[in-house]
């Protein structure tokens, strides 16, 4: 094993991107910190092993113990062959096992003995730098050896049984729980229909929530999660329980569907295209963000169990994994479960058909799996006498999403219903669409014709439409101007509408002011004040300069703000890397020196390397008693003598 030392060595060693890295995976105190023998000093502190260890799986717990036990360092292979004797580790691979030692030297919990080994001079090498760190220049890079562990990894290890955690032994000796049977065929027919069932409301209830969002946005707290009108208001829109407008959220936003901007969730761009697509296409897109988004481990136990139950059998797997940290394991896995079960991934705990092909073969072939099972699409609907519309079935995504821009959603379901009604008809002309051609798509979708009442409502609200018109000014303070139309192309001051504007309490804040007997100002842009007025259900059209009407659009897409926030760590790397470069500058005797005085401190022998006046290089084991006045006093272990050697002949210093 090694020691601060060798940490130290192997933390100037590093590159600065490499180290920030590690320094953001461990919880290491920054006060105190001067140089790398302090940084090494905390990181190998009792607190701060502690916190990083509790988290670690059993593999890499029974790593750090061989390593901790072994009189040398030991390869990937040593390592192997000492591990697949306990039962906790007995179908260990190699391919596992250097990925646990990779991950373990990105904690910097462990040390490859190459580092440890090569101690060059200050003055020959540059810290952090590509040509003084080919070995060791990334905590992540490959794992091939040999590797040894630090004495005070494996202290904090032994104590364990002191905090009723498992002792070393019981760590290896402990083995996993057994795999289930697979999932019966009988079973397996009711959890597919179970699946595809919660698959298909899954889709409608995302496509629901983007539709919400569209309309108006949610706002998150700062604390985290959903402001309550928020949540009622979405699920009352999915006609769900408001205990499920969380994971619609996340499910939306992991599929890259739905974003925050400012401290609102709104759609994300990708929403348009998604809500387009068919019924297993969007399917397949919120699969593959669920599997995206497991973590390494829980990844492959699932992938070992994708014929199996998950559920109990899963989480308890997960508690053997994580031997000091079972419950936040466990905690972590039910989050994930919880959408596979929502998602239709799994049914009752077992993975339906799709999820195991999701597990196995990915997002695509499990859509192709789960496609027979969902509802068919349909494109013709039941235009009723009562202004209402019947779909028999979901409805084909390009048709949905027309008729939703006339036509409000009553209820979702395998058949669903839209109603039609004077703001609803107005909002279609508004985004652009005509008499003609609202009659015209009607007529290719309906299944009954068009009745006499949509068709007297279509030619009325289309009359009235456009009586108040908006285009922009250049005219003082003002920014837009508001004027009354009886038709499209003849105006006449209809002043009894715009004193009702004018006297609008909803539109106070337009600030609306009369220019002249016909017409209203207002400082705000066009587009906010059409809104505005829109919304206030008044028949209003956006014009331009020339008169001429323009369809404006409102959809809004969140485009989040990159957050910056200082980099702690990165700023404590850039800070010792000036002390470490000031302190090197000339024969880096300071450097030596605090290698010389940190193993004075420890007690802890190292080999020095001495230049002699004849331009040999000699090494000594040493065991330093004091560094002073130049000079460097220490037990020769060979010879068993004193020396005193000058600094100034001191090339190198490495752990024995």
């Amino acid at each position: 094993m090694t020691t601060t030392l060798a940490l130290a060595a192997r933390l100037r060693a590093l590159g600065d991107d490499a180290l920030v890295t590690s320094l953001h995976s461990r919880s290491v105190r920054r006060a105190g910190i001067s140089d790398f023998f302090d940084l090494a000093e905390a990181l190998l502190e009792p607190d701060s092993v502690q916190r990083v260890l509790v988290g670690l799986d059993r593999t890499r717990l029974a790593v750090l113990i061989v390593l901790g036990r072994a009189g040398h360092p030991l390869d990937v292979e040593g390592i192997v062959a000492a591990l697949t004797t306990e039962p906790a580790t007995a179908d260990l691979s190699t391919h596992t096992a250097s990925s646990a030692v990779e991950a373990l030297g990105a904690l910097l919990l462990v040390q490859p003995a190459a580092s440890q080994d090569a101690a060059p001079d200050a003055s020959d090498q540059q810290p952090g730098s590509d040509d003084g760190d080919r070995s060791d220049r990334r905590a992540g890079d490959p794992a091939t050896g040999p590797f040894t562990g630090y004495a005070a990894v494996f202290a904090r290890l032994t104590a364990w049984p002191e905090t009723d955690l498992p002792s070393p032994d019981e760590l290896l000796q402990t083995a996993p729980p057994p795999a289930l049977a697979p999932v019966p065929d009988t079973e397996r027919r009711f959890t597919d229909r179970l699946a595809a069932e919660r698959g298909f409301d899954a889709v409608v209830a995302v496509s629901e929530l983007l539709a919400e969002l569209s309309r108006e946005g949610a706002r998150e707290l700062q604390r985290g999660g959903l402001a309550l009108p928020a949540v009622k208001r979405i699920a009352e829109a999915l006609a769900v329980d408001a205990s499920v407008v969380p994971t619609v959220v996340s499910v939306a936003s992991r599929a890259g569907l739905a974003a925050l901007e400012d401290g609102t969730w709104l759609p994300a761009e990708p929403a348009a295209e998604w809500l387009h697509a068919s019924t297993p296409e969007r399917w397949r897109a919120l699969a593959a963000a669920w599997l995206d988004a497991l973590p390494d481990d829980l990844r492959s136990l699932v992938a070992a169990r994708s014929r199996a139950a998950w559920g109990d059998s899963l989480r308890e797997h997960v508690a053997w994994l994580y031997p000091a940290a079972p419950e936040q394991a466990q905690q972590r896995v039910d989050a994930h479960l919880r959408d596979a079960e929502w998602l239709g991934i799994t049914a009752a705990g077992a993975p339906s058909s799709a999820g195991t092909t999701l597990v196995e073969d990915g997002p695509a072939p499990a859509a192709q799996v789960l496609a027979p099972a969902f509802p068919a699409q349909v494109r013709g609907v039941y235009l009723q006498h009562d202004l209402t519309v019947i779909s028999p079935g979901p409805l084909a995504p390009d048709l949905e999403a027309r008729l939703r821009g006339m036509a409000d959603l009553e209820s979702r379901a395998l058949a669903s219903t839209f109603r039609f009604s004077p703001a609803s008809i107005d909002r279609a002309i508004t985004a652009g669409e005509t008499a003609a051609s609202i009659r015209e798509f009607l007529a290719g979708i309906s299944l009954t014709g068009l009745p006499q009442p949509l068709d007297y409502l279509i030619t009325d609200v289309t009359d009235r439409h456009g009586r108040v018109r908006v285009r922009t000014v250049d005219d003082g303070d003002a920014g837009s101007a508001v004027r009354s139309a009886v038709s499209s192309a003849v105006y006449s001051a209809d002043t009894t509408l715009l004193r009702t504007i004018e006297v609008d309490q909803s539109l106070a804040a337009l600030r609306l002011t009369p220019a002249r007997a016909d017409v209203l100002h207002s400082r705000f842009p066009r587009d906010v004040v059409f809104w505005a007025l829109s919304d206030a259900r008044y028949p209003v059209v956006a014009e331009d300069a020339d008169g001429v009407p323009v369809a404006l659009r409102r959809q809004r897409y969140a485009h989040p703000h990159p957050t910056t926030s200082r980099d702690q760590d990165r700023e404590l790397v850039e800070r010792l890397r000036a002390v470490d470069a000031a302190a090197t500058e000339g024969t880096g005797e300071q450097w030596l020196a605090r290698q010389l005085d940190q193993a004075v401190r420890a007690r802890q022998p190292v080999i020095v390397e001495v230049a002699m006046p004849d331009g040999r290089t000699v090494d000594y084991l040493l065991e330093p008693t004091g560094v002073g006045g130049g000079r460097l006093r220490g037990r020769d272990r060979a010879a068993d003598i004193e020396r005193t050697l000058p600094l100034s002949s001191v090339k190198g210093v490495r752990p024995a």
